[in-house]
């Protein structure tokens, strides 16, 4: 079985692109349509911040990474709310960074993650360690 991180990692890295090129784009897109930005990003923000606090309840080991993941997430979610709402300049800017900074965090720990790859079995019927 082959270990799926590096996949992952390349999806990731196509969605960092995409959101860089294409952040600007969508954001003004969404200023267009006011009504359909609010409800949208509104449901955003509460499921990023519902991901922030079970993040934050759960006593995983790897419960630090898991909320400031979240918490990168929910405050890119915010300010593209910011960005679509108030209409101001810093905020478009600020938002496509917070996004990017909350993807390379999650690359990073996708990275980090132990492989779930099952160890080839060698001769003799034991598995390599």
């Amino acid at each position: 079985m082959k270990d799926s991180r590096i996949a992952e990692i390349a999806w990731m890295v196509v969605i960092a692109v995409l959101v860089a090129a294409g952040g600007n784009i969508v954001l003004g897109l969404l200023a267009e349509h006011r009504g359909f930005a609010v409800g949208a990003l509104g449901v955003v923000v509460v499921l990023a911040f519902l991901a922030l606090r079970r993040a934050f309840v759960a006593n995983a080991p790897t419960a630090r990474l898991d909320v400031t993941k979240a918490a990168a997430y929910f405050v890119a979610a915010i300010l593209a709310f910011v960005a679509i709402g108030l209409h101001v300049h810093w905020a478009i800017g600020a938002c496509i960074a917070a996004a990017e900074a909350a993807l390379v965090f999650d690359i990073v720990t996708i990275a980090a993650r132990p492989s779930t790859a099952c160890p080839e079995p060698v001769e003799g019927g034991k598995e390599r360690i």
